[in-house]
């Protein structure tokens, strides 16, 4: 299954015939399709810079579905937008799709692809060719919390620029992507507002086991609140990379990215539609704020199991203003702004049980405090083409 997203997989489909649709005398006069998208995004960006821009709403929805614990996420303006998070068979899951690690590192590769991009079109920078491969080495912040860190990435870029220019190019990246502040940043986030409905102690007969079942029966491996090791106690293991790759389509700017070693999973992002996105696909910067609301629901999972608190329906929104990226009125680089977490749970229950619950996931979450803490992230620019075997 090489796609997270039913809706991802119909937006690719649909990408490959868009190929064959965009611009079709440029196609055949131009052997440089990415230069040539280039300009034309620079025409779009010039165009915003024109108007008036308002903040973009971003919105995420995630669920946890039923018996398997699986983490349905919806983003998009009308949450059209579909992201699997699972985790794998060790995990208790059943690897249908990458976990919130997994799809944070991939995140960050489509954004860092778009900014070159979006850069690159700004300063008349040509380019024929871009890939980013993104690397995160894991790191335990305290006794009960770990994340991904170590950020760094290596851009493959195929361009007559000089090497001066190239890293002129980066130096903007950096200063101008929202997704790099958001992660290099301390940022707020709200403390997670639980919405409580008490369900029966008893469940009627003959009801379809549910997200209770997956609690009762240890599907999720807990020690003292955190994932248990299949490795034996006492033998260490050595950090886990988290790689992803991310190539830019040339013709229309599409960024697909292949997540892990093996590239079993993979995404699909689309430009804003102001920035000649055509809505085949999330933009990252939803995506992302969608993916740091799967990881929450995820460890309401394992510090329900640890716990013994049961759970019923479990279902987590965020909500953020993306501050205008083009515009007579922006006045700086696009910036996230304030994160809102709202919970809803249906447990058999006390609220005092919910709260502690919620505390806990707080303090134990990945995601959630990588937002509200700080790390580095580096890049650095190959002059040249991507090749497989040789990621920098």
């Amino acid at each position: 299954m090489p796609t997270v997203s039913s809706k991802l997989l119909i937006g690719a489909v649909l990408a490959l015939s868009s190929l064959l649709s965009v611009s079709p005398a440029r196609s055949a006069e131009s052997d440089q399709p990415l230069r040539d998208y280039l300009k034309d995004k620079a025409q779009a960006i010039s165009a915003l810079q024109q108007q008036d821009a308002a903040p973009t709403r971003l919105h995420a929805h995630v669920i946890a579905e039923g018996r398997s614990g699986v983490r349905r996420l919806r983003v998009g303006d009308k949450e059209q937008f579909q992201w699997l998070s699972d985790s794998p068979r060790q995990g208790a899951g059943f690897n249908l799709a990458p976990g919130s690690w997994e799809s944070l590192v991939a995140m960050l590769s489509s954004a860092v692809a778009d900014e070159y991009i979006v850069q690159a079109a700004v300063r008349g920078v040509p380019l024929d060719a871009l890939d980013i491969v993104f690397t995160s080495i894991p790191e335990r912040k305290n006794a009960n919390l770990s994340y991904p860190n170590n950020l760094s990435y290596v851009a493959y870029i195929q361009s007559p620029a000089s090497d001066a220019e190239l890293q002129a190019l980066k130096a903007a990246v950096h200063a101008n992507s929202s997704v790099i502040d958001l992660v290099t940043q301390p940022h707020p986030v709200s403390p997670l507002t639980i919405h409580y409905q008490q369900t029966p102690a008893q469940r009627a007969p003959n009801t379809q086991p549910g997200l209770r079942e997956f609690i009762l029966e240890d599907q999720v491996p807990v020690t003292k609140g955190t994932l248990t090791s299949s490795k034996p106690r006492g033998e260490a293991q050595a950090p886990r990379t988290l790689v992803a790759h991310t190539r830019v389509e040339p013709h229309t700017g599409l960024r697909q990215t292949w997540l892990g070693d093996d590239g079993y999973f993979s995404a699909l992002h689309d430009s804003a539609p102001g920035l000649l996105g055509r809505g085949l696909a999330p933009t990252v910067e939803e995506n992302l704020l969608g993916v740091v609301t799967t990881c929450p629901t995820h460890i309401f999972e394992i510090q329900a199991a640890a716990r013994g608190v049961l759970l019923d329906k479990l279902e987590l929104t965020a909500d953020a203003e993306l501050s205008p990226r083009f515009g007579r009125n922006a006045k700086s680089p696009a910036r996230y702004g304030y994160i809102t977490y709202q919970v809803d749970i249906a447990s058999p229950n006390s609220r005092a049980d919910i709260d502690a619950l919620a505390k806990a996931v707080e303090d134990t979450c990945p995601l959630y405090n990588l937002v509200k803490d700080s790390q580095k992230l580096e890049g650095r620019i190959v002059h040249g083409p991507y090749v497989a075997d040789a990621k920098g």
